[in-house]
């Protein structure tokens, strides 16, 4: 690469912004604030907007005297760009009270609680970005892309179910179809059949005959995702038990609708005691791919009453019961205590490590130095339509790059 094409990029660059700011032509009122000024560290999370994560975080400090400055999108609002010598530039693009509010930034930490992947959904590409960037986040994002698909996930409970044997670990029996191709023969009925990566009751139905289930294939057919199908429990409630930190609860959930599905339409929670059982199904679940800091286990209890374990989720779990509020606080808790490890000032990257547990942080905090993924020297600005800074931050990460490369 010559030093002219470098030049005519960055003649390029410069008339691709003057277009862009052409092209708004909008005045607005901007309000600029420099984080260089301050100690902080800056926290991303990825969250729908109507959870306003900063009063969560309001006035809390780590190392004693460091800000945590909050920076909260979602996926769609989200872009990116990671390189393998200069970590990664996170740009967001979003409306908030009907203001266009443009940024970039580098985080320190990142919090997941929208779904990576649904119906039809799939953020899978920004995920990526952050692993190549090796941000530390809650969970890993080693995590998050191994909950991409609910299969996967299964066959990691398979796993526990075969260490534990079938008393100790109850999952439900499923079989698993990558096509409607090989869905020839009828299960037994009433089954359940869910088709593809969805959340929240969507993309599963219940066949109570063979006529059904093969009027349903075809559309299994037409939708080219994969199924999974397994026995429809006739159910007196559903069992929740969710794991943050070191913080356990579990809530006993039952439809007032007599909706075979727990979750949906009006419903009863009620918190219950944390069985020896229960604790012992969350824990496990809590070290597949890695350790999970946030979890959740989701079981059908039967009339006769039988539990069978037929769901788990990561950190973007729902947080269910008149306790919802104390998770937040708990979430917050926990973000905290992993950015005073991760995101010490002044230290030196020599391995990034999957923490599990607190006692595991504590053994790390002694013995390894971490990474300073610092933003101290990226300027931080919140404007309106205005995007000189974002444009500035882009045009010194592709000038630190190509120059990287040149050298």
């Amino acid at each position: 690469m010559s030093y002219k094409n470098i030049s005519h990029s960055n003649q390029s660059f410069n008339l691709t912004k003057s277009i862009i700011n052409q092209q708004i032509g909008i005045k607005l009122s901007s309000s600029s604030q420099s984080i260089t000024k301050r100690k902080s560290k800056l926290l991303f999370i990825i969250d729908y907007q109507y959870i306003d994560w900063r009063k969560y975080f309001k006035d809390k400090k780590i190392f004693a005297d460091y800000d945590i400055h909050i920076e909260q999108a979602e996926f769609k609002e989200i872009n990116l760009s990671a390189y393998s010598n200069n970590g990664i530039l996170i740009n967001i693009n979003i409306y908030r009270n009907g203001i266009h509010i443009v940024r970039s930034f580098r985080p320190d930490f990142v919090l997941v609680r929208q779904y990576v992947k649904d119906a039809n959904e799939d953020w899978i590409n920004i995920i990526l970005g952050m692993q190549y960037g090796a941000v530390p986040s809650v969970n890993t994002m080693r995590a998050l892309y191994n909950f991409r698909d609910k299969p996967w996930v299964f066959a990691e409970l398979l796993r526990i179910q075969r260490r534990l044997g079938v008393e100790q670990f109850p999952l439900i029996n499923q079989a698993y179809y990558p096509n409607y191709r090989k869905m020839f023969v009828s299960p037994p009925f009433p089954s359940v059949i869910k088709i593809g990566q969805a959340h929240q009751g969507l993309g599963k139905i219940i066949i109570n005959n063979h006529y059904d289930y093969h009027e349903l294939t075809s559309l299994i057919e037409m939708s080219k995702c994969y199924s999974t199908i397994e026995p429809f429990i006739y159910g007196q409630c559903d069992i929740y038990i969710q794991k943050i930190g070191h913080n356990y609860k579990a809530f006993k959930r039952k439809s007032l609708s007599d909706n075979w599905k727990a979750n949906i339409g009006s419903v009863v929670i009620e918190q219950i005691e944390l069985t020896e059982r229960y604790r012992l199904w969350i824990d496990e679940v809590s070290q597949i791919f890695g350790g999970l800091d946030i979890c959740a286990v989701e079981i059908v209890q039967s009339h006769d009453g039988q539990e069978f374990i037929i769901d788990v989720n990561d950190c973007t779990m729902q947080l269910v019961g008149e306790t919802y509020e104390d998770d937040y606080q708990s979430i917050a808790k926990l973000i905290i205590h992993k950015m005073e490890i991760y995101c010490r000032p002044n230290q030196e990257l020599t391995t990034v490590t999957r923490i599990s547990s607190f006692d595991e942080l504590k053994e790390i905090a002694q013995n390894k130095p971490f990474h300073d993924f610092s933003n101290e020297n990226i300027q931080q600005t919140s404007h309106t339509i205005h995007t000189d800074d974002t444009f500035s931050n882009l045009k010194k990460a592709f000038n630190e790059f190509f120059s990287n490369m040149l050298s």
